[in-house]
C-alpha cells in the first residue's frame, strides 16, 4: 500500500520523486516504472479532477509510493483521495501548527482523527478492509511550507504528532517573502531555518528542484524527499533537445551540400536540369 517511500525516510535515505501533472495513467505507468520511489500526483495546479486520480493511482507499478497534493487543507479532500488509495497526503499552504493538526486528523480515523470510514479502493473494494484498517495510520502526512507564517512557525509545526515530513514551496516561499526565485537571498534564508527546524525535530524535509543548482542546495541542507521535476518539463527538455540537435545536424547537412556543389560537377548538373 505505501510502497518503499516510508522505509527509506525511516533510515534517512534521500527519496527520489517526481511531480504528475498530465491527467494520463500511462504518464504515471511511465514514470513509475523508470524507478523513481515516489510520484506526487498535483491536484491543487494541474487539471487532475477525482476520476482521474483514481485511474493514475491505478496505473503505479512496483513499489513506487503514489502522494496526492490535495488542492486545499479539507478534510473533505483527504477523505477522497484516501480512499481512492493514495499512500500518502502533500497538504498545501500549512502555515501554523492548527493547520498541521487539521490536516493529520483528515487523514487518521476516529478516535484519532476525523476521517470519514469508507475506502473502497483503498480497501480492495472490502476484500482486505480489516488489513487496511489495521495500517491506515501509516499514511503519510507531508505538510508544505510556503509561508512567512510557515518559516516562522516550523518549530511548532514540525512538532505535531503524525506529521511524517514536510515539503518546501520555493515558489509560494519566493513571493510571499516579496522575491522571485529561491536563489535569492531572503529566500535563501528562509529555507535554510526550515533545514534547521528539520534537524531539531527530526522531521525529514524536501524540495523541488527543477535543476542541479536546486539539488544540490536541497542535499546540502539534508532534505530527504527531492522533486526533480516534473511530468510537462521533461517534455519540454527532451523534445526542445530532440529538436535543436536536428536543426543543428540539418544545419551542417546543409553546409556540407553548399561545399559540395562548387566546381565542374555543379555546372554539370546544372547543364542537365532538373531530374
Amino acid at each position: 500500500m505505501l510502497g518503499r517511500l516510508p522505509e527509506l525516510l525511516r533510515r534517512g535515505e534521500v527519496a527520489l520523486g517526481t511531480w504528475v501533472t498530465i491527467p494520463d495513467p500511462e504518464v504515471v505507468e511511465m514514470l513509475s516504472l523508470l524507478g523513481f520511489d515516489w510520484l506526487l500526483l498535483d491536484m491543487e495546479h494541474a487539471p487532475i479532477d477525482v476520476r482521474e486520480l483514481e485511474h493514475m493511482l491505478m496505473a503505479v507499478r512496483g513499489d513506487a509510493t503514489p502522494l496526492v497534493r490535495v488542492p486545499a487543507n479539507d478534510p473533505v479532500y483527504a477523505k477522497r483521495v484516501l480512499d481512492l488509495g493514495a499512500a500518502g497526503l502533500l497538504i498545501p499552504h500549512v502555515s501554523t501548527a492548527e493547520d498541521a493538526k487539521l490536516a493529520v486528523r483528515s487523514a487518521r480515523y476516529p478516535p484519532r482523527g476525523i476521517r470519514g470510514v469508507g475506502p473502497r479502493r483503498a480497501a480492495r473494494y472490502g476484500l482486505a478492509a480489516a488489513e487496511y484498517f489495521e495500517r491506515a495510520d501509516e499514511v503519510l502526512v507531508v505538510v508544505q511550507l510556503e509561508t512567512r507564517e510557515a518559516v516562522e512557525n516550523a518549530e511548532s509545526i514540525l512538532a505535531v504528532e503524525g506529521v511524517s515530513a514536510f515539503f518546501v514551496g520555493p515558489n509560494d516561499l519566493s513571493f510571499s517573502l516579496g522575491c522571485r526565485s529561491w536563489r535569492e537571498e531572503p529566500v535563501r534564508r528562509a529555507i535554510e531555518r526550515l533545514a534547521e527546524a528539520s534537524r531539531a525535530t527530526g522531521v525529514p524535509g524536501g524540495m523541488y528542484c527543477a535543476d542541479d543548482d536546486a539539488l544540490a542546495f536541497a542535499l546540502k541542507l539534508g532534505f530527504k524527499l527531492i522533486a526533480l521535476g516534473s511530468d510537462y518539463r521533461y517534455l519540454i527538455a527532451g523534445a526542445r533537445s530532440r529538436l535543436e540537435a536536428a536543426r543543428r545536424l540539418l544545419k551542417a547537412e546543409g553546409g556540407e551540400k553548399k561545399g559540395e556543389g562548387s566546381g565542374t560537377a555543379a555546372v554539370t548538373c546544372a547543364r542537365r536540369g532538373p531530374l
